[in-house]
């Protein structure tokens, strides 16, 4: 369903200004992620988020296109990045479409939620999140 959005671009990047506990969230989500969606993307970004430590409390929307606004009250910032392959590893990328949406992690290596790709999503990208390491000063990406 979302693998045949585009192509393969090179390896991410990593920022030291992403808060560690976003990456950690990432590479907790690779752990568990299949091959293929589940169609419980967002539930599966929310237990790694959870899990780690990156967010105080669980959030509560149901649907994966309205992560947006609830990452932002838990402290998160919205990047402007619209590739997602430019998002740095460990961002939180929303989307729009087929109903629910769709969120996931930038990996390494791609994209992963229930289930891990290569290929961007399909869907309209509606924002990029991160949260930015507790370095002392707010310094924009």
């Amino acid at each position: 369903m979302f693998g045949g959005g585009g192509s393969f671009h090179a390896p991410g990047r990593y920022d030291s200004r992403i808060d560690p506990k976003l990456i950690e969230a990432a590479h907790y989500a690779e752990r568990r992620a299949g091959n293929h969606t589940t169609w419980h993307c967002w539930q599966f970004v929310k237990d790694a988020l959870v899990a780690t430590g990156a967010v105080r409390t669980r959030p509560t929307t149901p649907y994966a296109y309205q992560a947006g606004p609830e990452l932002l009250q838990q402290g998160f910032v919205q990047i402007h990045v619209w590739d997602p392959f430019s998002a740095p590893i460990g961002a939180i990328l929303v989307y729009a479409g087929g109903g629910a949406g769709h969120v996931e992690f930038r990996t390494a290596y791609g994209f992963v939620s229930d289930y891990r790709t290569t290929w961007k999503c399909k869907y309209h990208l509606t924002g990029v999140y991160v949260k930015l390491a507790n370095t002392g000063h707010v310094a924009a990406l």
